[in-house]
C-alpha cells in the first residue's frame, strides 16, 4: 500500500501516525498539488522550485516515512516537457533520502530510473567501504583514501549495494 500523505493541511499534522498502522504499508508519497489547493495558494513553485510550505511537507513526508519504516516517495514533476527540471528535482530527492519518485508521463520513467540507479563507480566505492569494515569489524571509524568513513557511511554503502542488486 502506498499512502498519499500530504493532500490537505490537516494531513500534515498526522504524518507521524503511520508507523505500525498496518503491515501492508509499503511507502508514503507526498504531493504539492492538492495541498496547494487546500491551502488556498496561487502557486506552489517559484522559478521551478517548491516554495517553503511545500518543501516542509516534502521533508516531513521523508522523515515520517523513514520513522515508520517504509519508503519515502517523492512527488511527481508536473512540467511534462521539462526533462532537465525533472532530472534536477529527482537528483535532489535521491540525495535527500527518497527511495523513488512518482511519474506522470512515460518520458519521465527513464530519467527517474537513471537517477535512482547506482553507477558502477558508486557501487565500487560502496563495496570498498563494506570490505574495509569487514577487514576491521571492531572499527568505529576507518580512513579510506583520506576520508573519514564511519558506521552511517557503511549503512549507506549497504543500501546502495542492495539497490544495485535489485
Amino acid at each position: 500500500m502506498l499512502a498519499i500523505v500530504t493532500e490537505t493541511a490537516r494531513s500534515i499534522a498526522g504524518l507521524g501516525s503511520y508507523g505500525g498502522c498496518c503491515d501492508r504499508l509499503w511507502g508514503m508519497l507526498w504531493g504539492g498539488e492538492d495541498l496547494s489547493a487546500d491551502l488556498g495558494a496561487h502557486e506552489n513553485r517559484e522559478q521551478g522550485r517548491y516554495t517553503s510550505p511545500y518543501r516542509m511537507a516534502r521533508d516531513l513526508c521523508l522523515f515520517s516515512a523513514r520513522a515508520a519504516g517504509v519508503l519515502p516517495i517523492d512527488a511527481v514533476y508536473t512540467e511534462v516537457g521539462n526533462i532537465d527540471g525533472l532530472k534536477a528535482e529527482t537528483s535532489e530527492g535521491r540525495r535527500d533520502g527518497f527511495a523513488a519518485k512518482a511519474v506522470i508521463h512515460p518520458s519521465h520513467v527513464q530519467p527517474v530510473n537513471d537517477a535512482f540507479g547506482v553507477s558502477a563507480a558508486q557501487a565500487e566505492w560502496a563495496r570498498r567501504i563494506v570490505q574495509a569494515f569487514r577487514d576491521d569489524p571492531q572499527a568505529g571509524v576507518i580512513n579510506l583514501d583520506g576520508q573519514m568513513i564511519d558506521r552511517p557511511h557503511l549503512v549507506r554503502a549497504q543500501r546502495m549495494l542492495d539497490a544495485a542488486s535489485n
